[in-house]
């Protein structure tokens, strides 16, 4: 099975460090990886942008980095299609998409986008890429055809357009606007539907795995809003206090969302909206909480606290936070999908930390470029 973890730097993408958790490292943009077979030799790529513009892979086996893949200028999320075959890398300041070939590692030609690209997403079926472009961008989405490698005809969405996520079915992608909107678009003709009303700020969304509800954090509001994805309708706002990362447990029965203010995660449940007791996430200094991502069989939730340099684990049948783990730099977070290895990216360095989940326990740091930022795993 191959893996991929992606690492990205530089002050343009620290800025934004909370969008491309959500999207790459979590898989809150879609539905978790299907669990692989244990003693399978995954292959892990780590990334760095900006300065380097690079793409390391890292066998994860032996936990050792290969040859580094030359990409765009400051590469900021990276997507992998369902099959492992390609790895789409987006360019921010180039306003491109380069195709990584994962067989061999090579990097194809570059697919013009709009300007400032910013995260990804690719349908279950692998066919289509949807890019998000920015401001300078026009606020639009991009739609890739992955078997020609073309882009197609920009769809414009709401202003300030920062994050993606498709159903499972692939029918719909929906697509947060910072402004306070969410616009669904029909992947099947392209076209946009009606933005979708939230609260302020919104930049993370997840989107439970039957496919029946995209929950929408926003930032700004301290909130969290359900949408009801057959009707497209947002639902009463859920108080979290806090806005962060969201993830959703593989079972659908809890969204965990990091607050990174109050130094907690809040579990919310999924039946009833309604949200529980804050957890503790470890985190004394600066931002924290601010990567989460959940083991494929729903029974740990990662937590990485840069402020505290901390990885916490929580374990979902108490909701009950262990002993946080001790590491160079914590950041951007992925798991394996056979749920044996978290990956923790440091934003501050030029390291990733393998952590062995059955006794979280820290391996030794993996050398990579400067600055490892962006996290994400091959199904």
């Amino acid at each position: 099975m191959r893996t991929t973890i992606i690492l990205a730097l530089g002050a343009a993408a620290a800025a934004g460090a909370l969008i491309w958790a959500g999207l790459a490292g979590t898989t809150a943009a879609g539905p978790p990886s299907a669990v692989s077979p244990a003693g399978l030799a995954q292959l892990v790529t780590a990334y760095v942008g900006s300065g380097s513009g690079t793409v390391t892979p890292i066998r994860a086996a032996t936990n050792t980095a290969l040859k580094a893949i030359r990409v765009g200028r400051l590469p900021v999320a990276i997507a992998i299609t369902p099959d492992g075959q390609t790895a789409y890398v987006v360019n921010e300041t180039s306003g491109t998409v380069t195709p990584i070939r994962t067989a061999t590692n090579t990097a194809g030609k570059p697919i013009k986008v709009g300007a400032s690209p910013s995260a990804i997403a690719i349908t279950p079926d692998g066919q289509t890429a949807y890019v998000v472009n920015g401001a300078t961008g026009g606020d639009t989405v991009t739609p890739i055809r992955t078997a020609t490698n073309t882009a197609g005809k920009p769809i414009k969405v709401g202003n300030g357009a920062e994050a993606i996520a498709i159903t499972p079915d692939g029918r719909t992608a929906y697509v947060v606007s910072v402004a306070g909107t969410v616009t669904p678009i029909r992947t099947a003709t392209n076209t946009a539907g009606k933005p979708i009303k939230v609260g302020n700020t919104p930049v993370f969304i997840a989107i439970t795995p039957d496919g029946a509800t995209a929950y929408v954090v926003n930032e700004g509001s301290g909130t969290v809003t359900p949408i009801r994805t057959a009707t497209n309708t947002a639902g009463k706002a859920i108080k979290v206090g806090g806005g962060g990362p969201i993830a959703i447990t593989p079972d659908g029965q809890t969204a965990y969302v990091a607050n990174i203010t109050g130094h907690t995660v809040i579990p919310i449940r999924t039946a009833t909206n309604t949200a529980g007791k804050a957890i503790s996430a470890g985190g004394t200094g600066g931002a924290a909480s601010e990567w989460i991502a959940i083991t494929p069989n729903g029974a740990t939730v990662y937590l990485a606290s840069l402020g505290s340099r901390t990885v916490t684990p929580i374990r979902t049948a108490t909701n009950t936070a262990g002993q946080p783990i001790k590491i160079g730099g914590a950041g951007p977070i992925a798991i394996t999908p056979n749920g044996a290895t978290a990956y923790v990216a440091n934003p501050t360095g030029r390291t990733v930390t393998p952590i062995r989940t059955a006794t979280n326990a820290a391996g030794l740091p993996i050398t990579v470029g400067n600055g490892a930022f962006a996290i994400a795993i091959t199904p």
